[in-house]
């Protein structure tokens, strides 16, 4: 797949779930929404019956032809088919830019004949699966397509929709809204259907709770990224200035993959920032997500930086109480310490940490869900980019991106 292909394809999604969020705002009676629906990208329960909206962006198409739909449309008549009695109104919500937005078009029967007749060989499936069959006048009352904005002025839209529920205008575009697109998109790849049902009140209920900017590969996509990395490094730079604060990093070199090189540097700017004050800074924990030759080689990395490691091993063995006891300082000649960083293998050691050390923070740069995410009470900031000049950036270790 091309890197234009990829990027249009990320698109299409980021606008399926603005479009569920906006579905979500003007939803009444707190009608049911399902996130990537058993029926289509979007299933809204009403007490009249049901919505299923399938969503389709066609930036980079001029001009609207019925080719473009010929899948959508072939989908939602293989389930009318096996549903006919079904309550349901089949929308096609599509975006190209040559169609007047709010405008509807209805499909002729001879428009749904030639789409029944086309030989394209990705379509061959839906298209035997309806040889035979005759309902296709009544499924087209059930069907219209709604020409929708584009994405930008979809989430200039949805933005002011957000603020007249009541959020904090100035805190809509840098907080609310990622944070509401992210977790649509987190609730789209559950498995359990139930787990993906929303409906307005307590959806922005739960958003009123979120405080910290959502950094994601999906936040990453939104037209505002640049001010939400800003605005989570505010966030992240108020807790990183508390001098007497523990803290232990996660590094996930998977998730950095392909940057074992940069991951020491990584680690000897942090230290240089935030470890550099002997009388206040607490030592940082280090736990790498790696196997022990990786880790290994940034343990060796750090060294050659000058970098003073406590790996906690002491004869072959990982020693808790050594690892985490308190380095010795000498406070003559501008000051030294014993070690500067403490280095664990995560999934060999950190399960260990965690039971003995009270942290005040943890920073966990990773896009994985970690169990102790739910049972520790200290403090706790995800990073979720694996770009190194976005970490550095939030990490206030370099003024610019």
């Amino acid at each position: 797949m091309s890197t234009r292909t990829a990027d249009y394809t990320i698109q299409g999604f980021i606008y399926q779930f603005i479009v569920t969020f906006h579905k979500l705002l003007v939803s009444v009676n707190d009608e049911e929404i399902t996130v990537e629906g058993i029926i289509e990208d979007i299933d809204i329960t009403t007490p009249t019956g049901q919505e299923a909206i399938q969503c389709k962006y066609h930036e980079s198409k001029q001009k609207f032809t019925l080719s473009t739909i010929y899948k959508p449309v072939l989908q939602m008549l293989c389930h009318y088919k096996k549903n006919p009695t079904a309550n349901i109104k089949y929308r096609l919500h599509a975006h190209f830019p040559n169609e007047t937005v709010g405008s509807n078009k209805v499909l002729t029967k001879e428009e749904l004949d030639s789409i029944l007749e086309s030989k394209a060989v990705d379509l061959k499936t839906y298209i035997t699966e309806l040889s035979g069959f005759k309902g296709g006048n009544e499924f087209l009352k059930r069907f219209t397509i709604e020409f929708g904005a584009s994405l930008a002025d979809t989430e200039k839209t949805v933005i002011v929709c957000l603020s007249s529920e009541g959020f904090t205008t100035e805190d809509v575009t840098e907080i609310f809204y990622p944070n509401a697109i992210h977790t649509i998109a987190e609730l789209s790849i559950q498995h359990e259907e139930n787990k993906r049902k929303i409906k307005k009140t307590a959806f922005l209920n739960e958003l009123r709770k979120k405080k910290k900017t959502a950094i994601s590969r999906w936040t990453k996509e939104l037209q505002s990224y640049e001010k939400l990395l800003t605005q989570r490094r505010k966030q992240l730079y108020n807790i990183l200035q508390e001098n007497t604060r523990k803290r232990a990093i996660v590094l996930d070199t998977h998730y950095l993959s392909g940057s074992e090189d940069k991951i020491p540097m990584l680690m000897k700017e942090y230290i240089d920032k935030y470890n550099n004050k002997i009388r206040l800074h607490q030592c940082p924990v280090f736990s790498l997500i790696c196997n022990e030759g990786t880790l290994n080689k940034i343990w060796a990395a750090l060294n050659t930086k000058k970098m003073r490691v406590e790996r906690g091993i002491v004869a072959g063995v990982f020693d808790i109480n050594h690892f985490l006891r308190e380095p010795m300082k000498s406070f003559k000649d501008g000051g030294n310490v014993e070690f500067n960083m403490k280095l664990c293998n995560h999934d060999n050691d950190f399960e260990t940490v965690l039971t003995k050390e009270d942290f005040d923070d943890l920073l966990l740069i990773s896009d994985k869900k970690f169990p102790f995410e739910e049972q520790v009470t200290c403090n706790i900031e995800k990073i979720k980019t694996s770009e190194f000049n976005e970490i550095r950036y939030l990490l206030s270790l370099t003024k610019t991106i």
